[in-house]
């Protein structure tokens, strides 16, 4: 007489609940995670704009002006001479935002992480290299 050995589905019920339990306290975790990453990001892409508008004036006496970031990101910027690094958007597909442009001062500025403001909220560069970030003092 043989006898075979199989999972009820009662165990298999149990351990489907497990996982889904596992799964649910993970994916907020995950998403804080994805989101802090994608924040530094943004914040440092931008940084790298700010220091070749700074290595701009350095050498030209004048910073580059700017009427959009679309303008700032092309091929025939003047900050490609800076760096190879000017990002289109940020990690979230949304443009960066030059908030003024002069040869005297500039303000760029980056969006928060959606729905998350008060952990990332919106932050900017300024001339000197001045890193701000909304509601905080720096």
């Amino acid at each position: 007489m043989s006898t075979k050995k199989a999972f009820s589905l009662l165990e298999i019920l149990i351990v489907l609940a497990i996982l889904g339990l596992i799964a649910s306290i993970a994916s907020p975790i995950i998403k804080n995670t994805r989101d802090k990453a994608n924040y530094e990001v943004a914040v440092l892409s931008l940084a790298e704009v700010a220091k070749a508008m700074e290595k701009h004036y350095l050498e030209k006496g004048k910073y580059p002006v700017f009427s959009d970031w679309n303008q700032l990101s092309n091929a025939e910027s003047p900050l490609r001479e800076y760096t190879s690094d000017v990002p289109e958007q940020d990690p979230w597909g949304r443009p960066y935002v030059i908030a003024d442009s002069t040869e005297n001062s500039y303000v760029l500025e980056g969006l928060s992480a959606p729905k998350r403001e008060k952990d990332y909220p919106d932050f900017s560069y300024s001339d000197g290299l001045k890193f701000k970030q909304k509601g905080k003092k720096n």
